[in-house]
């Protein structure tokens, strides 16, 4: 487990970061992805792209805040997943097999993939059936095999039973769609949002409202609902431990998805991995710890050599 230093809580990697990134539309399917163009960064020549993959009721927006730091180490592509894209097939492979393909007509693979939440857990799916198209891998607060299964069906009061309620209404808020939520929160609505995301972050108050409005609630075109029903099928598809691919964990310790006693078994599905546990942390690393997440993603990918 790692020590290193930890930046202050929330803080702002680059300020300018909303004005860096930029939203385009999949060719296949016109959803939403975001990208930071070679005017504002330009990557290493050469450098393998970075596919950066959401969580349930989020959308590539997620990763803006750190999207250019992560451009000066290779092209970045924030996708928006849709529900439709993961429905299950009749294999599992061939679930996944048409994420990758329509992952790959944003860049062609191999990629260096960054997972948070649900999206860790697609990307050790993809580990599994295609390693092929993946260099290297880091998972953010990832429910791994195991943890998925045991927080599938909390509803109580306890802390996990508690954010994954909010988890629901969160998702329901970015099933709704425009009008419904300003593109800039204010006021009372910013307060609310606040109010439930606390249940996943050690600190909400202390994010920035720019933060929270674009990354948090720029969610609209992913239905929350869909996808935590497709989480509720994850433990049928869970597969041996993975030990193709370089793989690094990073997971707050206060996560309440992830619990202290489910290291063991993040360390079990990934046995080669490197896992670093950001203190004072919950469900969002890389907005809550951005400093110490962006550093730990940048040591690496370095020591992969991508």
């Amino acid at each position: 487990m790692s020590g290193a230093p930890v930046g202050e809580y929330g803080a702002v990697v680059r300020p300018t970061w909303a004005d860096e990134t930029e939203r385009e539309w999949h060719p296949r399917d016109g959803s939403r992805f975001f990208t930071v163009p070679e005017s504002v960064v330009r990557p290493p020549k050469g450098a393998k792209p970075l596919m950066l993959l959401h969580g349930i009721g989020n959308n590539g927006a997620i990763f803006a805040p750190l999207m250019p730091s992560l451009a000066e180490l290779g092209p970045v592509f924030a996708p928006t997943m849709s529900p439709e894209l993961l429905a299950p097939q009749e294999h599992r492979r061939e679930t996944v097999g048409q994420l990758v393909d329509w992952l790959a007509e944003l860049a062609p693979p191999p990629w260096r993939i960054v997972g948070h939440s649900m999206g860790g857990v697609l990307t050790g799916l993809v580990l599994r059936t295609h390693p092929e198209v993946v260099s290297s891998a880091v998972l953010l607060n990832s429910p791994l095999p195991g943890t998925v299964g045991r927080i599938q069906g909390r509803n109580g009061l306890d802390r996990p039973g508690r954010a994954l309620l909010a988890m629901k209404g969160l998702a329901r808020i970015s099933s709704f769609g425009r009008p419904r939520l300003p593109g800039f929160l204010r006021g009372a609505e910013l307060a609310v949002v606040r109010t439930a995301l606390r249940g996943f972050m050690l600190d909400p108050g202390e994010l920035d409202d720019e933060v929270i409005s674009r990354a948090i609630v720029s969610s609209r075109t992913t239905d929350g609902i869909d996808f935590l029903r497709l989480a509720e099928l994850m433990p049928e598809w869970e597969l041996d431990p993975h030990t193709e691919r370089p793989v690094e964990i990073i997971v707050g310790d206060s996560d309440p998805l992830i619990e202290v006693e489910d290291h063991d078994e993040v360390a079990a599905a990934y046995p080669d991995a490197i896992v670093h546990v950001a203190p004072e942390c919950a469900h969002f690393v890389h907005l809550e710890r951005p400093l110490f997440t962006l550093d730990r993603i940048e040591q690496f990918f370095s020591a992969t050599h991508t």
